[in-house]
């Protein structure tokens, strides 16, 4: 125990002395001038005299207004005496062998602490055992994959102590049968100097290790899982490279120009759109949404409705939303720059059921509750509107906002009347795509010959082949001039100015609103005939397989659900480099690839079928 006297601040040393001869006394005294202002106001001491009883830390432990210090046993009573030498405390500090284990695996642990110590404390996350009280522990099993901290407290006889905790100190790893794959994304590709890119990695085979290196950014390097706020200040192109390793080895994923760097977000504001081609799901599936937003976007915010997450800020969500309740759910992405922000909402664009459904069909239409087509005339026109008429209007287009289905597979027309001379004369359905203010690219047409029509007729015409259509689209029909030719499509009502209207007509080469052309607000009574087509992703891995694999000079690709036109199989290197390509016969079950000429490696197969990828890893021996 120290016991200090403290005189006030108007003391100087000259003073304290002469009073300490004085008076004979023998403990320390500090004056004003040598610094018991501070402790007296550290302490709150308001009157002298004033005992007070301090630890060792300078916390206060007994103040002089609760129990007098007239003998041992009122002091023991206060707790344990406190060792009062600082330097004589111990130094908790420990080591271990090994810190990068195979999971089920064990770590020594060895107490490193100095000083006099007289009881240790140990903690091991996600260890077995989880705790050990003693100077050096057994070995610690871990059977948890991950980074784990491992704690330490060291304490004396006097009950001083010291903590130390090494964060993410034990790395466990997943024992894996292959060389792991490199592959990872970011939440922007496209970014504005001066602002961070977030990085996800991807790779599979339980990785334990990852390697980046970032072209053109502060930090250049990383050493994490998943990188965060990386930095570029500089416009220009950029790599990204990611090395991975798992408890087979490495692998190196390189993505040249991966990074775009523009000065500034430009003078217009972006557009908003998105797509998937994983719509019609089996509910707790993960869907991956790619966004198509033009115009430099610097932020976005997404909306899921009935997903998990609800809500993303960042450009993509690269582990996917998982749809866990069957519905039909909207998707929102509101996207923003300098310039001002714009948002798109595609209503029930995901639709999930309890198990696997191929095809989700049903009928659409621009009609209003109540509304019956019927063949509509107006002033200053002979003929009719809909139809064949004096201002020769050679096509109609309808325009249909909606977001669920991706096919149209034919239409139901209300044919309210058909003349022809000739049996050669037709007309001819169309579908254009949704996304400009008016009717442009042409997704495609079915020619209709006027003689297979009849009239006051709800007339049902497939098309040969579906449609494919991505959210809003116009459907609509040309028709030709020729002598003798009638035909008529039933009209909604005028809804008057300024009424609900979707009826686009081109005369004179030009497409105008029926509303602005000639103030009427309608649409036809055509009801498309749409689907939503879909598989579910499980089931197209179980119906696809490779063989042999490994393999030599062949390599065959089976595809029991039937190959489509346009389907195909490449081979791809780690680099993402294409090797070898080929499209699929239409209607056949297996692609056969000459390996002949790919040299000894692992590489990656991609086989696009039903509008679904599903990748698979191959080895080339020869």
């Amino acid at each position: 125990m120290i016991v200090l006297g403290l005189y006030n601040s108007s003391t100087n040393d000259a003073m304290v002395e002469i009073l300490r001869d004085e008076l004979g006394i023998i403990v320390p005294l500090v004056s004003g001038y040598s610094g018991s202002t501070s402790v007296i106001s550290y302490y709150g001491v308001e009157a002298f005299p004033e005992t007070i009883l301090i630890k060792p830390d300078r916390s206060v432990i007994y103040d002089g207004t609760e129990t007098p210090l007239s003998n041992i046993t009122t002091i023991v009573s206060l707790g344990p005496h406190q060792n009062a030498c600082p330097e004589d405390w111990p130094v908790a500090q420990f080591s271990g062998t090994p810190l990068v284990i195979p999971i089920n695996s064990g770590v020594i642990f060895t107490d490193q602490s100095t000083n006099p110590i007289s009881q240790w404390i140990w903690t091991f996350e996600n260890g077995t055992p989880a705790s050990f009280n003693g100077q050096n522990p057994p070995e610690i099993i871990y059977n948890v994959a991950g980074y784990h901290d491992v704690s330490l407290t060291a304490r004396n006889q006097f009950g001083n102590e010291n903590s130390i905790t090494k964060n993410d100190y034990v790395l466990v790893y997943e024992l894996a049968d292959t060389t792991p794959v490199a592959w990872f994304t970011a939440n922007q590709v496209i970014v504005v100097a001066g602002n961070t890119v977030d990085f996800t990695d991807l790779s599979y085979d339980f990785p334990f290790e990852w390697r980046w290196a970032f072209q053109g950014a502060v930090p250049a390097t990383s050493f994490v899982q998943h990188p965060q706020n990386v930095l570029y200040n500089t416009t220009g192109t950029y790599d990204v490279q990611l090395i991975v390793r798992n408890s087979q080895g490495y692998d190196t994923l390189l993505i040249e120009d991966y990074i775009r760097v523009i000065p500034d977000a430009g003078t217009e504001i972006p557009i908003a759109n998105f797509t998937t081609q994983n719509r019609l799901i089996k509910s707790n599936t993960l869907v991956m949404f790619q966004d198509l937003t033009i115009n430099n976007p610097m932020f976005w915010s997404w909306a899921f409705e009935g997903g998990d997450p609800s809500y993303s800020n960042t450009q993509l969500q690269p582990q996917g939303i998982r749809y866990l309740n069957t519905g039909f759910f909207d998707v929102t992405l509101n996207v923003g720059n300098t310039n001002g922000a714009d948002v798109l909402t595609k209503r029930d664009y995901i639709v999930v059921y309890d198990s696997f459904v191929g095809t989700v069909c049903d009928t659409i239409s621009n009609l209003q509750n109540g509304e019956i087509p019927y063949a509509m005339q107006i002033n200053g026109m002979t003929g009719f509107y809909g139809g064949h008429n004096s201002d020769r209007i050679t096509m109609y287009a309808d325009y249909y906002d909606y977001h669920t289905f991706n096919q149209v597979y034919g239409v139901i027309v209300p044919v309210l009347d058909v003349d022809y001379l000739s049996n050669n004369s037709y007309i001819r359905f169309m579908t254009w795509d949704g996304a400009h203010d008016v009717p442009t690219t042409i997704l495609g047409d079915q020619k209709v010959y006027l003689r297979d029509l009849r009239e006051n007729y709800l007339q049902v015409i497939l098309f040969d082949e579906p449609l494919d259509v991505d959210g809003p689209f116009y459907l609509g029909y040309s028709i030709n001039y020729a002598d003798g030719d009638n035909f008529v499509v039933g009209m909604a009502p005028n809804r008057g100015h300024g009424g609900f209207n979707t009826l686009w007509v081109n005369k004179n080469g030009l497409w105008k609103r029926s509303s602005s052309e000639y103030d009427i607000s309608t649409s036809t009574g055509i009801r498309p005939l749409t689907c939503l087509v879909g598989i579910e992703d499980e089931l197209l891995t179980e119906s696809t397989g490779i063989f042999p694999n490994p393999c030599s000079d062949r390599l065959f690709i089976d595809n029991s659900l039937c190959f489509d036109d346009g389907d195909f199989v490449e081979i791809f290197d780690k680099t993402g480099k294409t090797i070898l390509m080929q499209f699929a016969d239409q209607g056949t079950n297996t692609i056969e690839l000459n390996t002949q000429n790919i040299s000894q490696g692992v590489y990656f197969v991609r086989i696009f079928t039903k509008g679904k990828l599903v990748n698979e890893k191959i080895t080339i021996i020869k």
